[in-house]
């Protein structure tokens, strides 16, 4: 999460309780394992946390801000759709993450994937992290691309639920035999976008 050799105590927890919750389940994670898997006291842990509640909403937030930080410009895609070919703007919409944390997002997103029947909280960070940056990206830059003619007219809506229901898969299976590396992962997401099609101009 940070330098390795300046590491604190509470994101010791934090990588521990996201690796043990994506291999056990959450449920099935006590906080004494947790801090067992770290070499601490299991008292300590409520020196950070309040709950195994609160570790759970801590990776959740920590997620959030990565997937903030990473997200595309919007404007910067916008300028590019007027000058650059469609394909070329589009593979620039993809979200880029630090390698150091890209394990631990993986984790978290596992996490979360196996509680979204069940808790809404949950359901929620799915939704606000996977399918609305998806959309909030790809709605208005494939419309404006519609509307300067660069590609020819397709039903949006249908092509984000298929990119988002893929991204969210390749990211749900990458704690498993399943899991696509950066440039499988790229070539997918290509694949999905040469389905639009230009119009030459």
């Amino acid at each position: 999460m940070t330098d390795p050799y300046k590491i604190t105590t509470k994101e010791k927890i934090l990588t521990a309780a996201a690796r043990l919750f994506s291999e056990k389940g959450y449920e099935k994670v006590t906080t004494r394992e947790i801090a067992k898997d770290i070499g601490i006291n299991s008292a300590s842990i409520y020196h950070h946390f309040t709950s195994k509640d609160e570790i759970l909403r801590s990776l959740y937030n920590f997620y959030s801000e990565e997937r903030r930080k990473e997200c595309p410009d919007l404007d910067d895609l916008m300028r590019l759709a007027e000058t650059d070919p469609p394909h070329k703007v589009l593979m620039k919409s993809e979200f880029h993450y630090n390698e150091n944390v890209r394990e631990l997002l993986d984790q978290i997103l596992v996490t979360a994937t196996q509680r979204i029947c069940s808790d809404p909280e949950s359901e929620r960070f799915i939704r606000e992290n996977i399918f609305g940056p998806i959309t909030n990206i790809l709605k208005p830059l494939l419309e404006r691309m519609i509307e300067l003619n660069k590609i020819k007219l397709f039903d949006v809506s249908i092509f984000i639920s298929i990119m988002s229901y893929y991204c969210f898969s390749a990211a749900a299976l990458n704690n498993s035999a399943f899991k696509q590396g950066v440039k499988e992962f790229e070539a997918g997401m290509s694949y999905i976008f040469s389905l639009i099609k230009p119009t030459g101009k």
